[in-house]
């Protein structure tokens, strides 16, 4: 379908093949398949950003809904207050205890169940209260204590494996606790003057320290020994927004929802109600990266490059730029110099600034207009507002220049001048043509279930009537798709049933049509005391055999075939036991929307005991296990009733020793049978 001649040459720039990087300024991503970014900020003027996922440090969340703590500022003495989640005040804690005050001029607190940790510099001491700040446990002596945090650890035996995390600020290492005060070994020492501390879900320690005015984030694995530096993209990604909001005048606001309704209650360190200034936004990336590539070789003398290709996502706000500039030596000469403009103090690359052909600004496809040459050198510029960022994948340069013009008459050449506008102008309608070429060519990729990405799978769904649960994870969509073409065809089958739960559910049930089994008791020889248990005569009113009202009139059928008959079209689907209510609930639905419609599904959970009168599934429906002791006369679910649930003997049929009723022993069939 494509216009041109020949298959073309090209030269990729990415993760994978490598960037060739001569010069990376304020670039990161370079080696990751997410693309190339601005670089991350890892200092922050304010906290405002850094409170979305850990709150200052005077600033704890309490167990309950919309609770917090605070201690407040110095002078005078601090105070423990609570915030009333129903009101829009601070409730002092601990004026109904006994001691006085303890509180001198605290600066952090943190809390775990009914425990409260306090670091109090002006005390020299870490207070630990428990009753939620009505008692004192213990206290840590400590010259200068900072941030506080909890570190869960689960429990043995009752006892807590968690410690408290302690930033000890004058030997500038993070100590740590046992929840009864006794100091553990493994102190990690801090990169800076500690802020605040966090903890995520996978037991990380997340640091905030303030140095100079700047913050910075750093972070350290459960069995570290130092921190790391991180960034805030990656502290607001590892832990939930805290609905609290710093400002830089000292005020914090916190955001929650009453009633469906958003509320928002504005304090200063104090507790008292406050007016915050606007929220100024907080930059995440530097505003301007550049990337200087090697000389690309085309091993073609003079070669005559045709175009760059870009992909890459640009939001608003941001822009990127390339250029390109060719040469037959691959180490030109530096003959460049700093020119005036935003751009002044990055490197200018080889060869000479004026050699270099600029792009449309913002333009992700470029026609190259330069004189033939073996190499080519490529700029590659983003630019951004501090917060959002291009994000460059990759980098397509076709050479040499092939355009259809060289299907054309040679009389379209007798020109250079306008043999090369030609080219250029020509080359606009052969990439279009390309691109539908590059759909076509991919269009069979788009049915490779393994090969596709996770949001195109409900797309592939749509082609086979497969609706996406959301709760499903990408493999087990994956999985499903593949086994559509296996499970179509015998769908309504019990085999089907069965291999679509153990996919789906991970769970295998047992299936049985009612219609292929006789009920238990209706024709054959069981018998009681010579009376025949469900027999032919109550399946419909028979003459001479039916007793009056005790039988249903009808006529259709062979009446030898009713105890078949009144079972046909219908099934029972059992599910092995110590399933919870939430996976029994899904299966009944699969189970609904599988079944053909004529059919009858019955659903049941198995449990500890034989169902009397169909097929026993052991393991599935039943479980071989030591009868309950009967207690004559006791309450519940647990009490013998003599004559119907429990048989009593004179002896043992091991032991022939007597039976103890009430001490223990139950001989017999605890099954109800009426």
């Amino acid at each position: 379908m494509t216009c041109v001649p020949g298959n073309p040459t090209f030269r990729l720039l990415d993760a994978l093949v490598g960037w060739d990087p001569a010069s990376v300024e304020h670039l990161a991503g370079l080696d990751a398949l997410s693309g190339i970014t601005l670089e991350p900020l890892s200092t922050h003027e304010d906290g405002s950003a850094i409170a979305h996922a850990l709150p200052p440090a005077r600033i704890a969340r309490g167990c309950g809904p919309c609770e917090w703590l605070l201690v407040t500022c110095c002078p005078p003495a601090s105070r423990l207050l609570r915030l009333d989640p129903c009101a829009d005040g601070w409730r002092q804690l601990g004026r109904d205890c006994c001691s006085p005050s303890l509180l001198v001029c605290a600066t952090a607190i943190a809390l775990h169940c009914d425990r409260i940790a306090i670091s109090d510099p002006g005390a020299q001491r870490v207070w630990m209260l428990r009753d939620s700040g009505r008692a004192l446990a213990f206290d840590i002596p400590m010259a200068t204590p900072g941030p506080i945090a909890w570190r869960s650890g689960g429990t043995i035996d009752g006892r807590s494996l968690g410690e408290w995390l302690v930033a000890d600020l004058d030997a500038l290492r993070l100590r740590r606790f046992d929840p009864d005060g006794g100091e553990r070994p493994g102190a990690l020492p801090l990169p800076g003057r500690a802020d605040r501390i966090g903890i995520d879900e996978e037991c990380r320690i997340w640091l905030v320290t303030r140095d100079q005015g700047f913050y910075r984030i750093w972070r350290a694995e459960l069995d570290a020994r130092r921190f790391l530096p991180a960034t805030l993209a990656e502290l607001l990604a590892s832990l939930p927004d805290t609905g609290l909001r710093q400002y830089p005048d000292h005020t914090f606001c916190i955001e929650d929802t009453v009633a469906g309704a958003p509320r928002r209650r504005c304090f200063d360190c104090y507790g008292r109600p406050a007016t915050p200034m606007s929220e100024p936004p907080t930059p995440l990336y530097k505003k301007q990266g550049q990337l200087l590539t090697l000389a690309i070789d085309s091993r073609m003398p003079r070669c005559r490059w045709h175009r760059v290709r870009i992909d890459a996502d640009v939001p608003a706000g941001t822009s990127l730029a390339v250029a390109v500039s060719s040469n037959e030596d691959e180490k030109p000469a530096d003959q460049g110099v700093d020119q005036p403009g935003p751009w002044q103090g990055f490197q200018h690359g080889l060869p000479h600034p004026a050699d270099w052909q600029e792009g449309v600004h913002g333009a992700l496809d470029l026609a190259i207009d330069q004189p033939p040459g073996r190499y080519l050198f490529l700029r590659l510029r983003l630019m951004g507002d501090g917060i959002a960022t291009p994000v460059v994948r990759r980098i397509r340069v076709d050479f040499p220049r092939q355009t259809s013009l060289d299907r054309l008459p040679a009389v379209y050449r007798d020109n250079p001048v306008s043999e090369d506008f030609s080219e250029r102008f020509l080359a606009l309608f052969d990439a279009a043509v390309e691109d539908i070429d590059r759909a076509i060519e991919r269009n069979p990729a788009l049915l490779d279930v393994d090969g596709v990405p996770p949001d195109v799978l409900p797309w592939l769904g749509g082609f086979l009537d497969v609706a996406m649960d959301p709760a499903w994870t990408v493999g087990l969509r994956r999985a499903v798709l593949k086994a559509v073409p296996d499970l179509y065809p015998r769908r309504g089958t019990p085999s089907g049933f069965r291999d679509t739960l153990k996919l789906l559910l991970g769970v295998e049930p047992a299936i049985e049509e009612s219609g292929l089994s006789r009920p238990w008791g209706a024709v054959g020889r069981a018998r009681i005391d010579g009376v025949r248990l469900y027999g032919r005569s109550r399946s419909r009113f028979r003459l001479g055999r039916s007793p009056l009202s005790g039988a249903p009139v009808w006529s259709v059928g062979d009446p030898a075939l009713d105890p078949i008959a009144g079972q046909a079209f219908r099934f029972r689907v059992t599910l092995p036991a110590g399933i919870d209510t939430a996976l029994a609930d899904q299966a009944g639905r699969i189970v609904e929307s599988q079944k053909p419609a004529h059919t009858v599904a019955a659903l049941r959970q198995g449990g500890f005991g034989i169902v009397v009168g169909q097929g026993i599934q052991v393991g599935v429906d039943t479980a071989l296990v030591p009868l309950p002791p009967p207690v004559l006369g006791g309450t519940g679910g647990s009490a013998v009733r003599l004559g119907r649930s429990t048989v009593l003997r004179s002896r043992s049929c091991c032991s022939g020793a007597g039976i103890a009723v009430g001490r223990g022993s139950a001989v017999g069939i605890h099954t109800l049978m009426e």
